[in-house]
């Protein structure tokens, strides 16, 4: 029995390829940009790159940035370097030691979990300072 196609089932098939090709043109193919918080540094950490990014989304809110909180700037690496009122935030080689590092996790030694007032920096970007800070905290 030879089956014949009628509008109806035509329309059907028509509008289901359509359907399919919209979905596949709006899926991500590995093209679209990452998102914030999926970090892969290629190799070694770029304080320009990678490090002075995550201050500027996050440290921006009249803070650090523009204005320097507790005599902390992040607006540059000398700033960063220079440390603030409780002296230095980096120990270059030792990002755990750092008092930077350990304003950002959830138990800092003093005051309150920094950026004060926003979500916690994900893990992959304190890790990522983490490493910066371990691998020298070299200004590049």
């Amino acid at each position: 029995m030879i089956k014949h196609f009628s509008y109806i089932n035509t329309s059907i098939i028509g509008y289901s390829l359509f359907i399919i090709i919209c979905l596949l043109s709006c899926s991500d193919l590995g093209t679209n940009p990452k998102t914030d918080d999926s970090i892969e540094p290629s190799g070694v950490v770029s304080y320009n790159d990678d490090i002075q990014p995550i201050f500027n989304q996050n440290c921006g809110n009249s803070c650090h940035l523009n204005n320097s909180s507790g005599g902390l700037s992040l607006s540059s690496y000398n700033g960063l370097m220079s440390g603030g009122n409780n002296g230095v935030v980096i120990v270059p080689g030792d990002g755990a030691g750092s008092v930077i590092v350990q304003k950002l996790s959830s138990n800092p030694p003093f005051g309150d979990r920094m950026p004060k007032g926003s979500s916690a920096l994900s893990s992959d970007k304190i890790e990522l300072i983490t490493t910066w800070i371990n691998d020298g905290a070299e200004n590049n």
